[in-house]
């Protein structure tokens, strides 16, 4: 591997980081537990309407995961 070679894969692997730091920061400000228990307190069946927000929390956070370990496996492979 060349010197050229390495800064390039660098850049590419702090450039994956970066986009995947993203993502995971914004599903932990997305899913806001105390404003949706505040948001249903008061709300007629509001246990079948937190139930679906949490569903959906729960879907998106494990497709962030699954992304960032897709990123990371793909870092992996850069490295070895």
């Amino acid at each position: 591997m060349t010197k050229n070679d390495l800064i390039n894969l660098l850049a590419s692997l702090r450039i994956d980081l970066k986009y995947l730091k993203r993502d995971l920061q914004f599903r932990l400000e997305g899913n806001d537990i105390e404003g949706t228990e505040k948001k249903y307190k008061d709300v007629t069946n509001q246990y079948v309407y937190k139930a679906g927000v949490y569903e959906a929390y729960a879907k998106m956070d494990n497709d962030t995961f699954k992304s960032a370990i897709k990123t990371i496996e793909k870092m992996e492979h850069d490295l070895s």
